[in-house]
């Protein structure tokens, strides 16, 4: 696989679960950090983008978002490091064949690099690379989704705009407070968090089928939930509870099975 090849395979696959293989195949036999950290702040702004639909490319802002990071250190993360990897990951995708504007998007995920200009690609990156306060860590324990809002809101990017902010405030509120009586009483990120912070942190295979999961789940919890706000009364009876409830059950197992068609690419002994 050759540099620019593999710029040319990221960005032309669509489907965010097949980006994810293609990373986990190169991390095999190249210095690339990819971790199921990654994953979870992926699946993060991937909801986020189909939720606010912002006027950005999709595609360069899901692939960015996992290859941002790919200088960060395995080890102690330290102030140094903190500040230097988004400079050296991008000199890495440059090498890679990735263009001058993903580069420099990568290098807005923190301020370091303080480019003004921003896009607004990059102002996405910074509030899923925040967000990973959802994750556990040696040194502290993992803040739930408004934990996290309130820090990243008032000290991380405090004095600071962000271009998103607002919308990524309302997405998670949304997200954790939708009604979803009947069906699921966890709330939708909560529940993403909980999955992935259980997981061992390199077992790469079990994250990128976890993400399959849960990307189906949330969508169709989600779904279900407005449905709900909207007919609360009616869907109170427990005949129309255990039919929608059956319903997304039958739903969900069909297109996990249709995603996991390509099952066997996830074998790394073959």
């Amino acid at each position: 696989m050759n540099c620019e090849s593999f710029a040319d395979m990221m960005l032309s696959e669509r489907r965010l679960s097949e980006k994810m293989k293609i990373l986990m195949y190169f991390k095999k036999n190249h210095d690339c950090y990819f971790d199921n950290t990654v994953i979870f702040k992926t699946v993060i702004c991937s909801m986020f983008l189909d939720h606010c639909k912002p006027d950005v490319d999709n595609n360069l802002v899901l692939t960015a978002c996992l290859m941002y990071a790919c200088k960060k250190s395995v080890i102690s993360f330290t102030e140094e490091k903190r500040k230097t990897y988004l400079e050296e990951g991008a000199e890495y995708l440059e090498q890679l064949g990735f263009d001058d504007k993903f580069c420099r998007i990568c290098r807005q995920a923190n301020r370091n690099a303080n480019i003004t200009p921003r896009d607004k690609e990059g102002d996405i990156l910074e509030l899923i690379d925040n967000f990973g306060m959802l994750l556990d860590r040696d040194d502290r324990r993992a803040f739930n989704p408004i934990e996290a809002l309130f820090i990243l809101e008032n000290e991380n990017l405090r004095g600071l705009e962000n271009f998103y902010l607002q919308d990524f405030k309302e997405f998670v509120m949304e997200m954790e407070n939708l009604e979803t009586i009947g069906l699921d009483t966890t709330k939708i990120i909560t529940r993403w968090q909980t999955k992935i912070n259980e997981l061992p942190k390199y077992n790469i295979v079990k994250g990128i089928e976890a993400a399959i999961e849960y990307r189906t789940t949330a969508k169709k919890l989600y779904i279900e939930g407005k449905k709900i706000e909207v007919n609360k009364d009616g869907i109170r009876d427990k005949k129309q509870e255990i039919s929608a409830d059956r319903r997304i059950k039958h739903e969900l197992a069909k297109q996990i099975d249709e995603e996991h068609k390509f099952s066997e690419l996830l074998n790394l002994d073959k």
